[in-house]
């Protein structure tokens, strides 16, 4: 990430930000151990995109269900 889109991300998701960094899930804030968490390459691609665990990463892509 470059460093004037890091300071841009750091204004406006704070806490996210300060997660990622330390090694955790910028969205539930668990700690990630990329060397075990992930079930596929795509899931550690992503991982390093956003920085989400493998459970939040299921949660944003899941398939949308068709509720009336």
């Amino acid at each position: 990430m470059s460093k004037g889109l890091d300071d841009m991300m750091m204004k406006v998701f704070p806490d996210a930000m300060n997660n990622r960094r330390q090694g955790k899930c910028p969205f539930c804030g668990k700690l990630i151990n990329p060397d075990e968490e992930f079930r596929d390459q795509l899931s550690v691609k992503e991982y390093h995109i956003s920085g989400l665990c493998q459970k939040c990463q299921d949660e944003v892509f899941k398939e949308p269900t068709e509720e009336y």
